[in-house]
């Protein structure tokens, strides 16, 4: 966990904004000490250029959603309501955040070591419950066999790849902008229905 100074946090919450506002690419070091009302000397002083910055924000954003995460995978809920809950808040967590998944793909593009820098730095949530709980669910006929890291990269996919195709997808589907956007809002539950859909085998009650 990161110890920031009131400076720098301010910085980084002006970083969020920008990049929100304006996308990586049209985020400069000066807009964010605007934003943040400090000197763009004094920014440097904290954060070499801004990439280091973005670093910083994934890093702060994503501690904000890895508990609830993590929260979701240990409670006390069924294998579906899990896989709801888990899509719910994640596709959420993006559409609050839509700079992030094509900020990363810049990144992990960069001559920098992505994994070294990123990943290192990251508290992964901890599947492990969630896996037994799948198996478990197999092994009594409730849902199709499946590997439980399979489900993982599916969902994972399901609820990332709009947001990171975003330009292409619009123009495929040949929807509007904000069609597209009320699609990707809409992700949260109809992604959620098709991946159960997928794997929950009905049960027949006599």
């Amino acid at each position: 966990m990161n110890s920031f100074s009131p400076n720098q946090m301010k910085a980084i919450e002006a970083a969020i904004i920008e990049f929100q506002d304006n996308g990586f690419r049209g985020t400069s070091m000066s807009s964010i000490a605007k934003a943040a009302g400090i000197s763009k000397k004094e920014l440097k002083t904290y954060f070499e250029n801004k990439d280091e910055i973005f670093k910083y924000v994934f890093l702060e954003l994503y501690g904000r959603i890895s508990p609830q995460l993590q929260d979701i995978m240990d409670g006390d809920m069924t294998v579906i309501e899990k896989i709801r809950h888990f899509i719910h808040n994640y596709v959420s967590f993006i559409n609050d955040y839509k700079f992030l998944p094509l900020g990363l793909i810049r990144k992990s593009k960069s001559k920098t070591d992505f994994a070294k820098e990123f990943i290192v730095n990251l508290r992964m949530p901890d599947p492990t419950i969630f896996y037994y709980q799948i198996e478990n669910e197999i092994e009594k006929g409730r849902i199709r066999k499946i590997n439980p890291k399979q489900l993982m990269i599916n969902i994972f996919a399901l609820s990332v790849f709009p947001h990171v195709a975003s330009p292409l997808m619009k123009d495929f589907i040949n929807a509007g902008n904000d069609e597209f956007e009320l699609i990707k809002i809409k992700g949260a539950t109809q992604v959620a229905n098709f991946i159960i859909d997928a794997i929950q085998i009905p049960q027949n009650i006599s």
